[in-house]
C-alpha cells in the first residue's frame, strides 16, 4: 500500500513538473510578441512561473557575466532544471 502512495505522489510531482515546463514554454512564446500588460494569459503565465524563475535570476545577478547578456539566462537555467528534474523523476518511475 505504501509503494502505491509513493508512486502516486511521484507521478503527481512529475505531472506538475510537466505542467510547469508547458507554462514556461508558453511564457517564452508570449515574450516574443510583447503582449499587452493587461493580457490575462500573459499575467497568468507570469504569476505562475515567476516564483520559480525569480530566485535563479537573483542568484545569477551576483555574477557580472550574466548581467551583460541581452537574454534572460535565468529563464533558460530554470528550464534546464525542470528538464533535469523531469528526466530524473521520470526515469526513476520507469525503472
Amino acid at each position: 500500500m505504501q509503494n502505491i502512495i509513493v508512486d502516486l505522489m511521484a507521478r503527481l510531482v512529475l505531472t506538475m513538473l510537466y505542467a510547469m515546463q508547458f507554462l514556461m514554454f508558453g511564457r517564452a512564446i508570449m515574450s516574443w510578441f510583447s503582449p499587452d500588460e493587461e493580457n490575462k494569459i500573459a499575467q497568468f503565465l507570469f504569476v505562475i512561473t515567476e516564483p520559480f524563475v525569480y530566485p535563479i535570476r537573483k542568484l545569477l545577478t551576483k555574477f557580472d557575466f550574466f548581467n551583460n547578456i541581452p537574454i534572460d539566462m535565468s529563464f533558460m537555467v530554470a528550464m534546464v532544471i525542470l528538464i533535469i528534474c523531469t528526466s530524473v523523476l521520470g526515469g526513476s518511475l520507469a525503472a
